[in-house]
């Protein structure tokens, strides 16, 4: 059925033909959007990749800044193994009471190497020196004489140690191990058993190389680039050597150790050294113990350690630790501590 349109729609005097194209152009008008144009496509897309690069750099900082907390947490933990386990071994060193050269009851000796060292940043530049030392002491559990050494070295597929060395006599950077050995104080014969051979041990076993240092196993940590003892006498005056006389132990204070110490004055600067304090090497016989004994290390992050290792030569190596750019000398940690000897003999300080 057809419905008639109103006759208000059709106004008088309107032709149909008016109305009607009038009706078309409405009803076209209904079915069509306004489209973007290509400039606002283009402005959309640069916002867009604008948005990404942030949250991309957003996310990677955030990254970062994760992997460099979790380095952080790893040299921290395995810096306070070492500041734990160590000086709880050291404190309870003891004194061998033997005459010398018998009984070595506590040891410090320098690495026959060119100390390394690196730019530390400030308004004065200047150098900080990185030591590497072995050390040996004596404890005592009861019926027992125990011998206890640590020592950096690197090591290879064989097992044997070398001298953390990178170039020729220049320290590098190296593995912290621990030494062990064990003898009765009494021998089956009824006498009172040698405790030196202890330190000759370890002594032998930290030879660069020697099929000895297979009794060196105990690994503590990695990325050692500063190992390093000082001694002290019980009024707190350091302890130290000349590095030419034998068993020649200085304090700064007039303090002389008993017996076989000889005359204490203040130490004598042997340019040639080129070590702190002259310390080339420490050794207390007889009932000598230092009174304190101050340790320091410094671990490298493991980050800055797989690029030294991955360098393969000598002359990469060396550069890379001594950058000028102080971007090494940052990323090492440094740990120190005063560790008291509870078993210090007053009388062999007169």
């Amino acid at each position: 059925m057809k419905i008639p349109l109103p006759t208000s729609e059709f106004p008088p005097g309107a032709s149909g033909t008016r109305f009607g194209r009038s009706r078309i152009t409405h009803h076209v008008s209904r079915f069509t959007c306004p489209a973007f144009t290509l400039v606002e496509i283009l402005v959309t897309v640069a916002l867009l990749a604008f948005i990404i690069l942030g949250l991309f750099a957003m996310f990677n900082q955030v990254q970062r800044a994760f992997r460099s907390s979790m380095n952080q947490v790893d040299q921290l933990e395995a810096g306070r193994a070492v500041t734990e386990m160590l000086p709880r071994e050291l404190e309870q060193a003891v004194p061998a009471g033997y005459l010398y050269p018998t009984g070595v009851n506590f040891y410090v000796q320098m690495l026959n190497s060119t100390p390394l060292t690196q730019w530390l940043p400030g308004s004065t530049p200047v150098r900080r020196t990185n030591l590497l030392e072995d050390c040996f002491f004596l404890q005592r559990q009861n019926q027992t004489w125990v011998g206890i050494g640590y020592c950096v070295r690197t090591n290879d597929s064989t097992g044997r140690l070398w001298l953390p060395q990178c170039g020729p006599n220049q320290l590098g950077v190296g593995s912290l191990y621990r030494f062990v050995a064990s003898t009765n104080v009494i021998q089956n014969n009824g006498v009172r058993s040698d405790p030196t051979q202890l330190y000759s041990t370890f002594h032998r076993a930290c030879v660069s190389g020697s099929p000895d240092s297979l009794l060196i196993s105990n690994r503590i940590c990695d990325g050692i680039i500063h190992f390093h003892f000082r001694a002290f006498a019980t009024d707190g005056f350091p302890i130290v050597s000349d590095g030419i006389r034998t068993n020649a132990l200085y304090c700064t204070n007039g303090l002389s150790l008993i017996p076989y110490y000889g005359t204490v004055r203040p130490a004598v600067a042997v340019p040639a050294l080129g070590y702190p304090d002259n310390l080339a090497g420490l050794y207390f016989y007889s009932n000598a113990v230092p009174a304190a004994v101050q340790m320091e290390f410094g671990i490298l992050e493991q980050q800055p350690l797989d690029r030294y290792n991955s360098m393969g030569t000598p002359a990469a190596e060396l550069n890379y630790l001594q950058s000028t750019n102080y971007y090494l000398s940052s990323r090492v940690h440094l740990f120190r501590q005063r560790i008291p000897i509870r078993n210090v003999d007053p009388l062999a300080y007169q």
